[in-house]
């Protein structure tokens, strides 16, 4: 397992805004699963990130996540397609009333969003469910720039030669 890393201001900044997120990880045979996360919550110290996810759509990727300790979550912006991939270890938690509100707050701002780019909200309700909702807890030990482009899979931070 890799050393924690600290979220910069700028991932930070890209945290406030609407935004989508797959979720990924793998069983113990090392068959992939993954999931629409439908809301999260950054951890104070900026070295994890809690991700929701409805285990009643997605049945697979708590299974996964419990038995491999490991996930992958990219957060996209739909608006421009700014994407950062966080992988690391990970544990599964209880949820609770907080994490609720924060995949209400999630699913709100991605419809508006998605629906302002043109998208029908009656096409959008069934991506976005916090049905069964689930929390995996993420320690962040790599981030990846996702935006399509010339630093599409570089490490954040890292400088393109």
């Amino acid at each position: 397992m890799g050393t924690a890393v600290r979220l910069d201001d700028k991932l930070l900044e890209f945290f406030t805004r609407p935004l989508m997120c797959i979720i990924a990880g793998a069983d113990a045979a090392g068959r992939p699963s993954a999931g629409r996360g439908v809301g999260f919550h950054l951890i104070e110290d900026r070295e994890a990130i809690e991700v929701i996810f409805s285990a009643w759509q997605w049945p697979r990727l708590e299974p996964c996540i419990r038995q491999t300790g490991r996930i992958a979550a990219t957060f996209v912006s739909p608006s421009d397609y700014v994407s950062f991939q966080l992988k690391g270890a990970a544990t599964m938690r209880d949820t609770q009333a907080p994490d609720l509100d924060h995949a209400e707050r999630f699913i709100t701002a991605a419809t508006n969003e998605l629906e302002s780019l043109g998208v029908p909200r009656r096409l959008i309700a069934p991506w976005l469910t916090a049905r069964e909702a689930r929390v995996a807890r993420l320690e962040v030990s790599e981030t990846y720039i996702q935006t399509p482009g010339p630093l599409a899979g570089m490490l954040a931070g890292a400088r393109s030669r």
